[in-house]
C-alpha cells in the first residue's frame, strides 16, 4: 500500500512511509506534506497534539513545519463532522 495525501487522499507514488522533506507538496492539491496532520505521531488531545513528548509548539497543524520527529503517516483524510453538524449537537435545531 502506497501512502496518500493527508488532505485530498491522492496516492503519493514518489514517497514511502516515514521521512519527507519539509518543502514537499502533494502534486494534486498542492498542500504541504510535512505537516502535523500528515504525521504518524499526530494525536489530537495529547499535549501539542503529538504523541512524542516535548515537541515544540506548532501553531498551524496544516502548514509545513521543521519538526525533526516527523514521519509521514500516509493515511487518507480523516472526515469529521461538518460545522453545521457540530452546531446542531451543541445548540439543537
Amino acid at each position: 500500500m502506497k501512502p496518500c495525501c493527508w488532505h485530498c487522499g491522492e496516492a503519493l507514488p514518489n514517497f514511502t512511509f516515514g521521512k519527507v522533506g519539509f518543502r514537499e507538496t502533494c502534486e494534486k492539491c498542492g498542500y504541504d506534506l510535512h505537516v502535523c496532520k500528515g504525521c504518524q505521531y499526530f494525536s489530537p488531545g495529547k499535549p501539542n497534539d503529538c504523541s512524542v513528548p516535548g515537541t515544540e509548539f506548532v501553531a498551524d497543524r496544516e502548514k509545513r513545519n521543521l519538526c525533526e520527529d516527523f514521519k509521514l503517516s500516509g493515511k487518507p483524510p480523516q472526515k469529521g463532522p461538518s460545522k453545521e453538524e457540530i452546531e446542531k449537537r451543541l445548540f439543537g435545531e
